[in-house]
């Protein structure tokens, strides 16, 4: 499970000065972008107008999963297998608003809040193998230095360390020579945007499809109000709607405009 927008009145701190050079990821067109996330729903919350202007750009978007969400419910008749299914559906409708195909989802399928318990040599195996049969341009995840994420789920901590370890070991040949026998060559990822960062240094307007993220984060909607209680299919429609409103309302603003942040890292 993740967060919704950021509100109006968040601190931004910043280590590095805010990025103005002249090349704008969210300008770019038909290049390839990578996303890993530790839940289906993170890269929603935090990078869905970015990824909405990327696939309006004819880019390449793939988005692989780390987990399938399958414990956050506190509804008493829920079962792991259905909240699987519930959340595979909801991330297939987020992508789709956002304009992202759902054959382009791909879940390595670890179980919801266990990330740390999975030998981590595999996962920066299974993300490395990833990275390299996709070449992307530019890689979106979380950011392994914020805070609040050190201290946040244990898939956040996992999930962000072992993405920076398999963009790594994506780079240099020798660190999974069997990944190169399989005919994934190595490949260095350009450019990397830490989303949930303390700070970010590279701020991008979404406010022209700021109402398509927020129905896309709103897809997320088994993770919302009195659904996480008790799911009940009737009420997903409604529900849908109203997250959707309060979402938008809440997003951040930035000069009267709706914007998302990140910290741009290159050649890492």
């Amino acid at each position: 499970m993740g967060v919704a927008f950021a509100t109006a009145d968040a601190q931004v701190s910043r280590a590095d000065p805010e990025y103005t050079g002249p090349d704008r990821i969210e300008e770019w067109s038909d290049r390839r972008i990578l996303v890993v996330t530790p839940h289906p729903d993170d890269e929603t919350f935090t990078s869905g107008g970015t990824l909405a202007l990327l696939a309006a750009r004819g880019n390449d978007i793939q988005v692989v999963v780390y987990t399938t969400d399958n414990a956050g419910s506190r509804d008493p008749e829920m079962t792991k297998d259905r909240l699987k299914a519930i959340r595979r559906a909801e991330e297939e409708e987020a992508c789709r608003i956002l304009g992202i195909p759902k054959e382009n989802i791909h879940w390595l399928g670890h179980d919801d809040g266990m990330l740390e318990y999975v030998d981590r040599r595999e996962l920066t195996r299974q993300v490395a193998r990833e990275i390299r049969r996709f070449k992307p341009h530019a890689l979106f995840s979380v950011d392994p230095g914020s805070p609040s994420e050190q201290y946040h789920k244990s898939d956040h901590r996992s999930g962000a360390i072992i993405t920076v370890d398999a963009i790594r070991a994506a780079r240099w040949r020798l660190y999974f020579p069997e990944l190169e026998a399989e005919g994934f060559d190595a490949w260095s990822v350009p450019l990397v945007f830490f989303y949930y960062s303390a700070n970010p240094n590279y701020t991008v307007d979404i406010t022209e499809v700021a109402e398509k993220k927020a129905r896309a984060s709103a897809a997320h909607i088994s993770q919302f109000g009195s659904l996480v209680d008790r799911y009940d299919p009737g009420k997903v429609d409604e529900q849908r709607k109203v997250w959707a409103a309060r979402l938008l309302e809440r997003a951040e603003r930035e000069n009267d405009r709706v914007v998302e942040r990140f910290r741009r890292s290159e050649a890492y």
